[in-house]
């Protein structure tokens, strides 16, 4: 239950966070903008083509390589945003993870945007996290190619690259179900990287 605890405080921090920037509201002309310049009998200047995508907060929910169930929140509604991850994967060797990063968002056209970002966390088993004599940490470059349905629903997809360097007495020979390249920096260390895949939903 210890591991379930962590991954509920992980979600929690998150969504305690993102409760203190709500959706995001329309943004009110300035004085002497368009209204004034209609007043005078001049044509109101086109405002910027914007994409679908709406808010400040948002929540996605995906599938990786790593592992099948992933859920995230994204902090920012401009060029640049903050990344709290988590995720699980099931199984005899059950195992979780949590993590955090930056990104930046990208409006492609009205329905398409890309987003990059890099992570960084740590991969722990569900028995007994926390503990043994070893450690890991696991770090992510994401890029994700959107397709937005609705204003706050979209679907997306794209590649991942992945690094996963481990010290002591690992709990796993691997996270990934990709072929890894893997290297010994030390005896006790080792420092695998590969490309994976991701899909899901972008709330």
């Amino acid at each position: 239950m210890k591991s379930f605890a962590l991954l509920a405080s992980w979600l929690w921090a998150g969504a305690a966070v993102a409760g203190q920037y709500p959706g995001a509201s329309l943004l009110a002309p300035e004085a002497g903008g368009p209204r004034l310049a209609q007043m005078a009998g001049a044509p109101a200047p086109e405002e910027p083509t914007r994409g679908l995508r709406k808010g400040k907060v948002h929540m996605e929910l995906w599938a990786s390589d790593i592992q099948v169930t992933n859920l995230g929140v994204k902090i920012g509604g401009g060029p640049f945003y903050f990344a709290l991850v988590s995720g699980i994967e099931p199984g005899r060797d059950a195992r979780f993870s949590f993590g955090a990063g930056l990104g930046g968002h990208l409006t492609l056209s009205h329905r398409f945007w890309v987003d990059l970002d890099v992570t960084g966390g740590t991969v722990q088993p569900v028995q007994k996290p926390l503990e043994g004599d070893g450690g890991n940490v696991l770090g992510q470059g994401r890029l994700m190619l959107g397709f937005q349905v609705l204003p706050r629903l979209a679907l997306f997809a794209g590649p991942t690259y992945n690094m996963w360097f481990t010290w002591g007495q690992p709990d796993f020979d691997t996270v990934t179900r990709m072929d890894v390249k893997q290297s010994q920096p030390e005896p006790d260390q080792r420092l695998q990287h590969w490309p994976g895949l991701q899909v899901g939903l972008h709330i």
